[in-house]
């Protein structure tokens, strides 16, 4: 096996899943960049419902020097099964329900990620749930491993309407086990990358008379649920479509990240494994063959309290301020849990020793 030292990697921070005046969000793509460069961040992924025209508008492209790309998002006649599908040029036929347009965005090319998977809300009727059903598709790239939006409508009550309104990201604590445990089963057999999204829309809600609110606001949801994409080769500066291809493939190769920016800054946070014997380094995203044994590493942002090594939804290592690699030839799916204090703070995507 050729070896290679542990490249330099170039971080991008950026947002995905986001709704504008194209479908049922309140803004427009420059006005939302806007926002999103005054936050720092890189990109933003968008996703409108059942349409692709902003890109047939040609509204792709660095707007204040965040690169904008603009996907769809499909779901079934049930309003089930909602699908984010980006890196294609034009729409999919979605009538024949979710097995088939899954299938139809990936013989595409497009990049086929599953929303909010895990919703089971049932105590408002006027806010239903809209999970994931279909998991017998074989089809879909990468799931959301955390939806601000979602996590925040599944906390919400009669009762606690106006704390959560006035507490949006302080309301948003981790992913569910359920989800995670799933993500980590799907990652035993294939790669399923592991995104985070903000579903944002910055709905208006009237008050009374002419006064209203709006319910986050986009700068609101791009501090809080992020998704950091690490680079192996230097970006690709303005060219739009070249910086794109270079940001989804990225993302496609499970070369990533979550984090919750409410926490802190996770810039900088590493994870990635050494072959023993060969000294060949292995990044995130990445499927080494059965019966290679590994050191597993960390870097962590500062004042992060602590790394917790997972393996199949278990604790196996923890990581304090040292950063003692953790060795294993075992067969699973090995992935890094962060807390900063006691919220939960980082999601690797997964470094997986197959089975034979």
């Amino acid at each position: 096996m050729p070896t290679r030292k542990m490249k330099q990697l170039y971080e991008k921070v950026g947002t995905i899943h986001i709704h504008t005046v194209f479908s049922d969000g309140s803004g427009h793509h420059r006005q939302i960049a806007r926002a999103a460069s005054e936050v720092g961040l890189d990109y933003l992924l968008f996703s409108d419902h059942h349409t692709l025209e902003p890109k047939r508008q040609n509204l792709e492209g660095f707007y204040d020097g965040v690169l904008v790309g603009i996907g769809y998002e499909i779901n079934d006649r049930q309003n089930l099964n909602h699908l984010l599908a980006f890196d294609l040029e034009s729409e999919v036929e979605d009538g024949a329900g979710s097995l088939e347009y899954t299938r139809r965005v990936v013989e595409a090319g497009g990049w086929a990620v599953v929303a909010h998977p895990d919703e089971r809300r049932n105590y408002l009727p006027a806010f239903p749930a809209y999970p994931w059903t279909t998991w017998e598709s074989q089809d879909f790239q990468a799931i959301e491993i955390w939806n601000q939006m979602s996590e925040w409508m599944e906390r919400l009550r009669h009762w606690n309407k106006l704390w959560l309104y006035l507490n949006p990201r302080r309301s948003v604590i981790a992913p569910t086990r359920w989800t995670l445990e799933l993500w980590d089963r799907l990652n035993l057999k294939r790669r399923v990358v592991g995104i985070g999204g903000v579903d944002a829309h910055a709905h208006y809600h009237p008050l009374w008379r002419n006064l209203g609110v709006e319910i986050f606001p986009y700068k609101v949801q791009f501090r809080s649920i992020l998704t950091h994409v690490l680079l192996e080769d230097p970006p690709e500066g303005q060219q739009s479509q070249a910086a794109l291809q270079q940001l989804i493939g990225t993302l496609r190769a499970g070369r990533a990240f979550v984090s919750n920016r409410y926490v802190g800054d996770a810039r900088g946070f590493r994870f990635w494994a050494e072959d023993v014997h060969s000294g060949h380094f292995y990044s995130m995203g990445d499927r080494i063959p059965a019966g290679t044994e590994l050191q597993f590493q960390v870097q962590l942002p500062p004042d992060s309290s602590y790394a917790i090594l997972m393996k199949d939804s278990q604790p196996i290592w923890k990581w304090h301020r040292s950063a003692i690699p953790y060795r294993s030839s075992e067969p699973g799916v090995y992935r890094v849990e962060v807390k900063r204090g006691r919220r939960a703070f980082i999601y690797s995507n997964p470094i997986v020793i197959e089975v034979k």
